[in-house]
This record gives structure tokens, sequence and C-alpha cells, in this order.
């Protein structure tokens, strides 16, 4: 069902000069799921939100980090500062005279008692639910890479089957679509709860955002799209080598003593999507027993999906389609010789940027000391 938004102003329930009638006021809050493409969907709502607001939806907030703190202030809840800033977007939502659009893929951790007060603040606004989902057999090897790209030493093995946990940001209960939406809906229709999935690997790079946009009522072809993104996933052997530099990385930064965000600034951007992720390699494959395990964990998502009647943009089909390829490799098969050539250039050209800064910085000096001189 295409859902197209206009300008047109709503008189008795029919529009003037009989163009269609723009949907009534809803707010649609995207709940994630992380590494569902949810970056790039927030990239391209604010990068194209004046235009938006023109065509009557609203993307609230200052940017992307007030919809962060938002979905932190609903699992802390109305006692803390974060909280402020979800009934600051609400009070924006309510004021706004069409569509609203709210997106941050960590609301999805949120516990069944801060979904039902959070929802409690949109009363008598019409609200929707939008879920991206994605294969498992896809997502859980990208989400392991985020807690490399933070010094955590844990195996791909490990990783897959510490999702069962009750607690932390990686566990089933934000993964799967099935469990995260039952803990969200409360008692919205089903038509009210959208499932959007990202299309198979090899799919038309702009289609998960036409889906997006189609359950908002967005005219896809009136955003821009093609944004200067880097890519964020490294090959396999960056991953084998974070793994297994991860605790003596955390130790160069005192993450643990220092500010939180340290590991994220320096591990993360720094070292992984800065100097690891354009050296490439190959992609990363799971054990077929994960895989296995991962594809029943899918299927049985979707039936969940299907037996609630949600409205699907895409095709649950989607969720599981990936197949294993002949040119992915486990981690645990990454050799110390490829470790050792992806290490050597790593540390020349660590060597090259020292290097730059301490000479940007002695000329800083010397431009300092002359300039006290001339003073003096």
């Amino acid at each position: 069902m295409k859902r197209i938004f206009n300008k047109a102003p709503v008189v008795d329930g029919t529009a003037q000069g009989g163009h269609t009638i723009r949907m009534p006021d809803r707010v649609l809050v995207h709940i994630g799921a992380p590494k569902t493409g949810t970056t790039f969907l927030q990239a391209v709502l604010f990068h194209n939100r004046e235009r938006l607001g023109e065509h009557g939806v609203l993307v609230p907030g200052k940017n992307r980090l007030d919809h962060g703190r938002a979905a932190t202030g609903v699992r802390k809840g109305p006692g803390s500062k974060a909280y402020r800033q979800w009934r600051r977007i609400v009070s924006q939502a309510r004021d706004w005279a069409g569509t609203v659009v709210i997106s941050n893929e960590w609301f999805a951790m949120a516990s069944a008692e801060q979904a039902r007060r959070a929802m409690e603040e949109l009363a008598g606004v019409e609200t929707h639910l939008l879920f991206t989902a994605r294969d498992l057999v896809e997502q859980v090897p990208a989400a392991w890479q985020e807690t490399l790209k933070l010094g955590v030493a844990s195996s791909l093995d490990e990783f897959v089957h510490s999702l069962d946990t009750d607690e932390g940001r990686w566990r089933w209960s934000v993964l799967d679509p099935a469990p995260v939406l039952d803990t969200w809906r409360g008692d919205l229709p089903p038509e009210h709860v959208h499932v959007v999935t990202v299309p198979p690997k090899g799919s038309d790079s702009a289609l998960l955002w036409k889906r997006f946009a189609q359950v908002c009522g967005i005219d896809p072809d009136s955003c821009q799209t093609e944004l200067d993104q880097a890519r964020e996933s490294v090959g396999v052997e960056s991953a084998q080598l974070l793994q297994r530099a991860g605790p003596l990385l955390r130790a160069a930064i005192e993450a643990d003593a220092g500010h939180w965000s340290e590991p994220y600034r320096w591990i993360q951007r720094y070292l992984s999507h800065q100097l690891l992720v354009p050296r490439g390699g190959s992609r990363i494959a799971l054990r077929p027993g994960d895989f296995d395990f991962l594809r029943a964990r899918s299927m049985a998502s979707v039936d969940v999906l299907k037996s609630r009647g949600y409205d699907v943009a895409g095709d649950l089909a989607d969720l599981t389609s990936a197949e294993p390829s002949s040119a992915a490799r486990h981690p645990d098969d990454v050799t110390d010789s490829e470790l050792l050539d992806l290490a050597l250039p790593l540390i020349a050209d660590l060597l090259g940027r020292v290097r730059a800064e301490v000479l940007r910085a002695d000329e800083a000096e010397e431009r300092n000391v002359r300039a006290s001189d001339v003073i003096g």
C-alpha cells in the first residue's frame, strides 16, 4: 500500500482543489533493530528534514543524537535527565499538524514497562511502530563486529551463544523482531505495527529506503539518498586482529578508567573505521552449526510475525534468504601470517600519522616561540 503525503489542507474530510487527502496526524516510532540499515535511514531523514517538513513530515529534535538521548531516556525512566529529551520530542510531535517520524535503534532495548510508559506519553495520538528486520544470519556477525570495535575480545562463536542473556545491548530481545514488537505493541492494532525487511545482498541500494518511506507516507523519490557515508564493515582478517588485540587496545586508551566515549572515538571510529575498513578483506562466515541455529531462529521469528498480522513492507522471505558463501571465512581460520600481513602496514601507517602530528605540534610551538620573541 503506497502512502504519499501532500500539503493540501483538509476541509470536512476532503482536500481543497480535489487533491489527495493527506494522511491523518500520526507518529511513527522506528524502534530498531541495530545493524539493519538504521544509520543510513536516519542519515536520509535528517539530511532531507527541511524538504520533508515542507511536505508535512516532521523529524523532531535538533539532530540524530536527540533521538538517541530520547531512547536512553525511555530506558532510564522519568526521573532521568535523558527522559526530558523524550518528552521534548513528544511535545514537538503533538504540536505538528502532519506525520512525525522518530528513529533510534536502541528503543529496542526497552523493557515492556519502559515501552508502555513511553507509549503513554503519546496517548491520544495515532501511533505506529516501525521495525527494520534483517536475516539473522547476516545481522548477528555484523553485531559481533560492533563489540570488537569497542575492544571486546569474545569470539564469534561465543557471541552467537551469548545472545540468550537478558542484559546488555546484544541479545535476542533487541535483535529479533518478534520479541521486540511483542514488548512494544501494547494494544496497537496490527495494521499500526510495520515490519520493514532489509533486502538481500545484491539488491538495489535504495530499496530499503523505498520500503521505509512507503510506511512513513513519504515519496521516496523526493529525498536525496546518495549521501557521503563511509562503510563500517571490516573484513574477517581485521575482525580477528581486533579480537586478538581487544584488551591491549582498551588498556592503551584507559577505557575502563576514562570517559565512556573513549572506545567509540579511538577503537571504533579511528582504528576500525578510518584505518581497517579501507583495507577490505573477506566476508565473515558462521560455523555450519551456528548458521543452522540462526536460520532456525529466523524462521521461528517469521512464523510469529505472520501470526501477528503486522503490516509488512518488503517480503518476510528476505529474513530467511541468506545462503553460505564460499568466499566467506570463519574468523578462527585466519592465519597468523595473514594477521602479520595486515598488521605490518598498519603499524607503518600509524607511525606516519604520529610523525605528522608531532611535526605539526613542533611547528605550532616554534610559531608560538617566535611570536613571544616579537612581543618581548
